[in-house]
């Protein structure tokens, strides 16, 4: 491999694992619970989709979804802003 197109992978490298991160911070709000779906990869941590909610609200949301989608849903209490590994 030539210096030039081993530069050129380093670069595409760096592009593709900061896409990796995730604004999962920016999403909490405060105290509560969030309708959140977990990664496969764990250090991608969880997509959040509302919150924070009480309890049976974010239930409520949940099953609002279609079948498929709210059985990979979860809603997990956030006592504080969630860092990049969620609840895991």
């Amino acid at each position: 491999m030539t210096k030039r197109a081993a530069v050129l992978v380093g670069v595409l490298a760096a592009f593709s694992l900061a896409g990796c991160n995730t604004p999962t911070n920016e999403a909490y709000a405060g105290p509560g619970w969030y309708l959140e779906k977990p990664r496969a990869w764990l250090i991608a941590g969880p997509r959040v989709f509302g919150g924070p909610f009480t309890y049976e609200v974010c239930e409520a949301k949940r099953l609002e979804l279609d079948q498929p989608t709210a059985v990979r849903m979860l809603c997990i209490q956030e006592l504080g802003p969630i860092n990049s590994y969620g609840p895991y």
